[in-house]
């Protein structure tokens, strides 16, 4: 096995035996000070490599001897497997000194017994090399980002009453807020952030556009997506969000990329386009006719084109096919059902 470290140690296939009386929760003494025993999932939350391992398996950080990569032991090269208890070192193996960051003393390596069942133990076998506090931090922070639950952006369009002319187009504001989690990593308190950095929007016209710019309302200068001269339609509009991570373990103070990104879908939004020709009329919107006479029956306006007395952009979604088809067809629509624009 090549132990992470620089130290490169060959694992026999064989097993020795161990017997024991159960799960150990006990602190077991292989040197002059007390080492800790572990299980697989907190040893894991540990940065052990768990990856394969058993449940009921039992794990602890050790030190690597000098003497144990010599022939002056055992009269063969060390295997990196103990069958018993893990001796105490008579010279300890340094970890090489550039390993970790300046300041940063290095961990020793995991050992792993495995459970044989009805209160055996294997021999204690080395998984895994010298580590850094900061880079098992690192990994835990990347599993923690990775399963991290995001809210979805909210977004506010203008205007805001669920129409569009086309040639005015839409504004989309976007709602930039971080969202936070607080977590606790090896015993470190940490806040991990995932930030917004691009907004990919489509609608059903097929219309597809990526930007870094979250928008900005008309009165900051927002620019507003405009619509071809097409048909009078409806079309719905949908906001995927890319996000980066960072993490803090002093309160904000310095932030840390967190790596990989993660993405979330926001709720669409209908908005029915209009496409208004321009054209003289006789009468105003209250019925005065330029001849002096009051004009019948209702007018036409751009939220009403053919003047039937129904805003056409307050006909619920699901109802507006029907109520265009028969408007094109010069029948009458009477469906009283109106759509919200609350």
């Amino acid at each position: 096995m090549a132990g992470l470290g620089g130290y490169g140690i060959a694992l026999l296939g064989a097993f020795a035996l161990v017997t024991g009386t159960g799960p150990i929760d006990w602190l077991s003494e292989t040197t002059d000070s007390e080492v800790e025993l572990w299980g697989s999932q907190q040893a894991s939350a540990q940065g052990a490599p768990t990856g394969g391992a058993g449940s009921g398996d039992l794990w602890m950080r050790h030190e690597l001897c000098r003497e144990w990569f010599t022939v002056e032991l055992t009269g063969q090269m060390f295997p990196g497997v103990w069958p018993g208890e893990i001796p105490e070192c008579a010279t300890v193996l340094p970890a090489p000194p550039t390993l970790c960051p300046e300041g940063e003393a290095a961990l020793d390596p995991w050992w792993r017994s495995e459970d044989l069942g009805g209160g055996a133990y294997g021999p204690w076998t080395q998984v895994g090399g010298f580590q850094c506090g900061s880079d098992i931090l690192l990994a835990q922070v990347e599993q923690a980002w990775a399963s991290m639950p995001i809210a979805p952006n909210t977004y506010d369009v203008q205007p805001e009453g669920g129409y569009a002319v086309a040639e005015l187009g839409v504004n989309l504001i976007v709602d930039t807020n971080p969202r936070t989690m607080d977590v606790t990593l090896l015993g470190t308190p940490v806040t991990i952030r995932a930030v917004p950095t691009l907004y990919t929007w489509t609608n059903t016209d097929g219309t597809v556009w990526t930007s870094t710019d979250p928008g900005k309302p008309y009165a900051d200068g927002g620019e507003p997506f405009t619509f071809p001269r097409t048909p009078e339609h409806r079309t719905t509009f949908t906001l995927t969000t890319t996000w980066r991570g960072e993490f803090t373990t002093n309160g904000g103070a310095t932030w840390r990329d967190a790596p990989g990104t993660a993405t979330t879908t926001s709720g669409a939004t209908t908005v029915h386009v209009y496409n208004p020709h321009t054209h003289r009329v006789d009468c105003d919107l209250d019925g005065n006719c330029a001849n002096g006479t009051q004009g019948g029956g209702n007018q036409k306006t751009v939220f009403d084109p053919d003047g039937d007395g129904i805003l056409n952009y307050q006909i619920p979604d699901h109802k507006i096919d029907d109520y265009l088809t028969t408007r094109d067809a010069e029948k009458r629509w009477t469906d009283p059902e109106r759509k919200s624009t609350e």
